[in-house]
C-alpha cells in the first residue's frame, strides 16, 4: 500500500471509531491522535510535525484531510467560536465526520485500539498529555501557558 493510501486510510479509520464512540474529531485531536501515533506507537509516515500556535501541527495531514473533504468522503461540520467579552465571532471548531463505513483490517486492529483510547480522551486531555511529554512541540503555542498552568493545579 502507497503511503498516501495508507494515510487517506488511518484518517478514515480514526474518523469510524469515533463514530463508533460517539465522539468528535475536531482539527486539534486529528493533529494531536497522529502526532502521537508517530511518536509513540513508531509509525512513520512522513507527516513531518513542527512546533505550531496548537502544539504540534503538520500541513501534510492536513492537505490529506483536506482531500478527503473534496472528495466527499469526510464531512466538516463548523461550530462558531466566539469571543468571550464582545461576541464576535473569532474562528470555527472544525468537526470531521466520515460519510461511509469502514471495516478495520485484522493488521489495523492494534492502530484501532490506539486511536479507541486517545478519541475518547477530550481535547484538554490530550493537549495536557501533548505538552508536558513532547515541550519542545509546544513552544510557538499560543494556549501553552494555559494548558501547562492546568498542569501545575
Amino acid at each position: 500500500m502507497l503511503i498516501d493510501d495508507r494515510i487517506y486510510r488511518l484518517i478514515k479509520l480514526l474518523l469510524c471509531t469515533a463514530k463508533e464512540e460517539n465522539t468528535e474529531v475536531t482539527a486539534t485531536k486529528l493533529q494531536k491522535i497522529f502526532f502521537l501515533l508517530e511518536k509513540e506507537k513508531g509509525i512513520q509516515l512522513g507527516l513531518d510535525f513542527k512546533p505550531w500556535f496548537f502544539g504540534p501541527y503538520s500541513s501534510k495531514l492536513q492537505d490529506y484531510i483536506d482531500k478527503l473533504i473534496e472528495s466527499g468522503e469526510v464531512d466538516v461540520e463548523e461550530e462558531e467560536v466566539r469571543d468571550p467579552l464582545s461576541g464576535v465571532i473569532i474562528g470555527y471548531k472544525r468537526n470531521y465526520v466520515l460519510k461511509s463505513e469502514l471495516k478495520p483490517e485484522e493488521e489495523e486492529k492494534e492502530i484501532e485500539m490506539f486511536f479507541r483510547e486517545w478519541v475518547r480522551k477530550s481535547r484538554t486531555e490530550i493537549l495536557n498529555y501533548v505538552y508536558k511529554k513532547y515541550p519542545e512541540y509546544a513552544k510557538y503555542s499560543m494556549i501553552r501557558d494555559k494548558v501547562l498552568s492546568r498542569l501545575q493545579e
